[in-house]
């Protein structure tokens, strides 16, 4: 099985980025800069694809990437990773053993705890899906073509609903049929530095987060934004009461949804 990492990234003028992040299988590269261009270069014994773009958006970029991708199994990939040297083979002997089209690993933290992992192996149904990050999944290339599978547009960084991209897209592969997988394996490093668009807890949060609800298209959009007030309101109950959140992520998915209309 072959092994691409599909690399999304803003205003890079050279290629030390491949160094930095410990590419050692065939990639595909996105940068979102100020120019247009494509490149295919060689890095140690690997192939890389490089494409300049002009065009701006998490979620754009990531789908670019998938459109150009050619290997087996896909990395969904961020410029502050760095990749263990065995991550290929890791995810080449956990695809060949597990019946999953994408699979959870473990990343862990450099500058502090990422995340907390269990044990197990398991399967992930929705409402786990919800707490897996973009940087932790690979998946099966030959199925998202199948299925139809990309992350939604309108939804993530550089757009106005600056959240939960890949949960929604979870959340669509779920729908399709598709089998997710957590294998307690770990494959990179993540530097946790100072969000940009994170501002805590605020009424653009949770738009945000109603948004992303709504994208997931669901019949439940609003039980989905009840148990996550009501679940989550420690976390803001000094800025806001769990009545100001729902009516916030109401306003999210209404948004959201008149956007969604007029997308072509």
């Amino acid at each position: 099985m072959t092994v691409q990492l599909l690399i999304s990234t803003m205003h890079q003028t050279d290629r030390s980025l491949l160094q930095k992040m410990n590419v050692s299988s065939d990639a595909v590269v996105v940068n979102q800069c100020d120019r247009e261009g494509k490149e295919i270069l060689t890095y140690n014994g690997h192939q890389v694809l490089w494409i300049d773009t002009t065009e701006r958006g998490l979620s754009k970029s990531r789908n670019m990437a998938i459109r150009h991708a050619t290997a087996d199994i896909c990395f969904v990939s961020d410029d502050d990773m760095v990749y263990r040297n065995d991550y290929a083979e890791t995810a080449r002997a956990a695809f060949s053993r597990v019946d999953a089209d994408i699979i959870r690993f473990q990343v862990r933290g450099i500058e502090k705890t990422f995340r907390h992992y269990a044990p197990e192996e398991e399967a992930i149904g929705y409402l786990k899906s919800m707490k897996i990050s973009s940087v932790e999944i690979a998946f099966k290339l030959s199925v998202f073509r199948e299925k139809n599978i990309l992350f939604d547009e309108l939804i993530g960084s550089g757009t106005e609903f600056m959240m939960g991209e890949e949960n929604v897209m979870l959340f669509q592969c779920l729908q399709k049929g598709m089998r997710i997988y957590y294998v307690p394996a770990e494959i990179a490093d993540l530097h946790i530095g100072n969000s940009t668009w994170f501002h805590g807890m605020n009424d653009a949060f949770f738009v945000g987060k109603g948004a992303a609800f709504a994208a997931m298209k669901t019949p439940y959009t609003f039980l989905l934004i009840w148990q996550w007030a009501v679940r989550k309101r420690r976390m803001y109950r000094e800025n806001a009461s769990v009545w100001h959140a729902v009516r916030q992520m109401q306003k999210g998915k209404r948004l959201y949804r008149e956007k969604a209309a007029k997308k072509p």
